[in-house]
């Protein structure tokens, strides 16, 4: 007879968009053309997504809760249509850590999704979230440089144009697993909610 699953149990999770696959083959063309040579670890497509809440750590026993969460905060909630555009870096560019594409479209729907799913899931989530929402793609991270090399990086990534890699229409939300590993991190979808 299997044994119960301890209440300790937990998993690292958030809430996220998921993007199409020729949104994310534009995404990997941008990554190769761009002229950083190895100063940043690429984002392999797999680990692409577009953030909607990090919950941290929870309780495996409480996914089901997030799943409920999740569509009373979609309840209501027409699918959207985003587009992908803009470059630059994160928290700023004389200290580029994370790059970024950007977000366009119907940014009003997007921002009240992201905030019923806040709201619903506050009670739930091991992690808060300060910082207002800022939508974007994580597509690399900085490589560890001297710190003095960062600041013309930063200029570089800063004085990148780059145009429309895509759109799409968003018709869920998806509630992630994330395994970390050497070979970097593992995403696997625990649940989906179909906007209405």
């Amino acid at each position: 007879m299997p044994e119960p699953q301890s209440d300790t149990a937990s998993l690292r999770s958030f809430i996220s968009i998921h993007l199409p696959p020729a949104v994310l083959v534009a995404i990997e063309r941008l990554q190769g053309k761009l002229p950083f040579g190895g100063s940043i670890r690429w984002a392999r497509p797999g680990q692409i997504h577009l953030t909607l809440k990090f919950l941290g750590d929870i309780p495996t026993a409480s996914a089901a809760d997030i799943e409920a969460a999740m569509r009373r905060a979609c309840a209501g909630l027409k699918p959207f249509t985003l587009t992908l555009q803009g470059f630059g870096c994160f928290p700023s560019a004389k200290r580029p850590s994370v790059v970024w594409v950007g977000t366009a479209g119907d940014l009003s729907t997007l921002n009240a999704l992201q905030t019923a799913i806040e709201r619903e899931t506050q009670p739930l989530a091991r992690h808060s979230e300060y910082r207002a929402f800022r939508p974007h793609l994580t597509i690399g991270r900085v490589k560890k440089l001297p710190f003095r090399e960062l600041p013309a990086l930063g200029a570089q990534i800063e004085a990148t144009q780059v145009g429309v890699l895509g759109e799409w229409s968003v018709e869920d939300v998806h509630l992630m697993k994330s395994e970390l590993s050497p070979e970097g991190a593992r995403h696997t979808a625990l649940a989906s909610v179909r906007l209405e």
